[in-house]
């Protein structure tokens, strides 16, 4: 019985080994070089930023994924990499030219990324976000529904009227939208406009029992019977490359969905625009609007209106709030 006892031990300790190599064959190890962020990495490394989160989840030691140092070690899983990288086997040494030596260390694998592809803004995600304007914007609204419903989403129906009274043909399009409140400027409480959110797309379908009859074609969020429906305009996806940054200084005047702190990704809305000489793909770098005024994050502009902007924040040292500024 002893003796079955030690070979079990002694089998196990082997097996140990080949555990630990088929774990670490798993990843492929990336060592943080300065100005390194998770969103840089993955979009760099992996091609998609939006990875970021798995790779923070696959990295527990690091605790805040906005604060990752020079020389910190994180593991890439080698199955968001599979897709990605070239790897090839480094030249095998014969020492026999009939038998060459096989190479057995995975970690010695050379691995070629690939160029970084530019991040691109969806057309959707570009109608969603909204925008600030003095007006609420509209030719109509959405009367009602068929079934009574208050509230629907894609693929239901429901019933509007413009405001002129016209009957529109079949097939045309409206954004659906509604104001989340008015937006005060944070230094100088001076009225900017209302907060305009796009909530889908319609298209009308018909006319039934003397109304117009429309479909919900696209929902970003929860559409309302009351919502206002305004003019449809094309919006096409475009890669968000570097533009030109205009030497202005302005302030973060909201966030979306009006919540008070936002972070790594975020949407906030800023008090320059097109006037200004701010276009999509100008970048600006955030300095808290608290004391002491350090720099705190840096936003890249996404959509413009004649004075006030969308910008995506792409990086964070703390929470950003409405009053920090550029």
């Amino acid at each position: 019985m002893r003796a079955i006892f030690i070979l079990l031990i002694i089998s196990l300790s082997l097996l140990m080994p080949l555990r630990i190599m088929a774990e670490e064959s798993d990843y492929v190890e990336y060592t943080v070089k300065k100005g390194d962020t998770l969103w840089d990495i993955t979009g760099g490394k992996l091609t998609d930023p939006f990875m970021w989160p798995n790779v923070w989840k696959e990295n527990p030691k690091v605790k805040n994924p906005d604060l990752i140092f020079p020389g910190q070690r994180l593991r890439l899983p080698r199955y968001m990499l599979q897709k990605q990288i070239d790897i090839r086997l480094p030249e095998e040494k014969a020492v026999r030219k009939e038998r060459p030596v096989p190479v057995k260390k995975i970690e010695e694998q050379a691995i070629t990324i690939l160029p970084r592809k530019s991040f691109v803004v969806k057309a959707d995600m570009l109608a969603a976000i909204g925008y600030i304007d003095k007006e609420i914007p509209g030719v109509g609204k959405i009367l009602s529904t068929p079934d009574g419903r208050t509230i629907i989403g894609k693929d239901d129906d429901a019933y509007i009227k413009l405001y002129n009274n016209a009957v529109p043909e079949k097939g045309r399009k409206f954004y659906a939208v509604r104001s989340l409140g008015m937006i005060k400027h944070p230094s100088t409480g001076k009225v900017l406009g209302n907060l305009i959110e796009v909530t889908g797309v319609i298209e009308v379908e018909g006319q039934e029992a003397g109304f117009t009859k429309v479909k919900v074609i696209k929902s970003f969020i929860e559409i309302q019977t009351g919502d206002p429906i305004d003019k449809y305009y094309p919006i096409e996806s475009f890669p968000l490359v570097k533009g030109e940054s205009p030497d202005v200084s302005g302030t973060v005047v909201a966030s979306r969905d009006l919540r008070l702190l936002s972070g790594n990704y975020d949407i906030v809305y800023i008090d320059r625009g097109s006037v200004d000489g701010v276009v999509p793909g100008s970048v600006f770098t955030l300095l808290s609007g608290k004391k002491p005024n350090r720099p705190i994050g840096r936003i890249q502009v996404i959509s413009t209106r004649q004075k006030s902007a969308a910008a995506i924040v792409t990086k964070s040292e703390t929470e950003i709030t409405k009053g920090d500024y550029f």
